[in-house]
């Protein structure tokens, strides 16, 4: 219940004037970002990019199903997705999620809302890397721990998701490089 009214309120908030044509960074196709993002540092890839459906991308924005949750993000704009995964030794998991939405505050506020999710749960605090101004995330250290970290890029999402001990490092690495490719308009998308 409460994964499906974060989602509602933040979609609602998303729903203002601001086209993704309206300035700020062009769209960038999700598969091609997600491709060519390089393995970070003393992490193994789990295989290639791959396309995700919107029911994809809601699992892993919000770290659980909820068809709810799906049908909301497919009234939201969504337009296209992909993930890609890598490995850090045998319980480490890093997962990017890449998606193009209709508009640019739709994209940073669905991000806002997925990094909520996680907010809510005991031990988590807020966690904003300086060297990725105007991102959103949060933490949760020990047995189980977990990081999602979020920014729109134009129409574009990126999210991280951490589980386990993935470094620090790692993860803003990956942000930093993903961000910059985007900002750079790996290439248009035809719409």
């Amino acid at each position: 219940m409460i994964l499906i009214t974060a989602l509602s309120v933040i979609l609602v908030a998303g729903c203002g004037p601001t086209r993704a044509g309206s300035g700020g960074p062009a769209p960038v196709d999700p598969l091609r970002l997600a491709q060519v993002l390089p393995t970070p540092s003393g992490l193994t890839d789990d295989g290639v990019a791959r396309v995700a459906r919107v029911a994809e991308v809601q699992e892993a924005l919000a770290g659980r199903a909820d068809e709810g949750g799906v049908e909301r993000l497919e009234s939201a704009g969504f337009e296209a997705g992909a993930i890609r995964e890598w490995s850090f030794g045998d319980t480490g998991r890093l997962t990017a999620v890449l998606a193009l939405w209709d508009e640019k505050i739709t994209a940073t506020n669905v991000g806002k809302g997925s990094v909520g999710i996680l907010a809510d749960e005991d031990g988590a605090r807020a966690w904003t890397p300086s060297a990725i101004p105007g991102s959103q995330g949060v933490r949760i250290e020990g047995d189980d721990a977990t990081a999602a970290l979020s920014i729109g890029v134009g129409p574009n999402l990126i999210f991280l998701r951490a589980v386990g001990p993935v470094p620090e490092r790692a993860i803003v690495r990956t942000m930093e490089l993903a961000v910059r490719t985007a900002e750079g308009g790996l290439r248009d998308v035809d719409r």
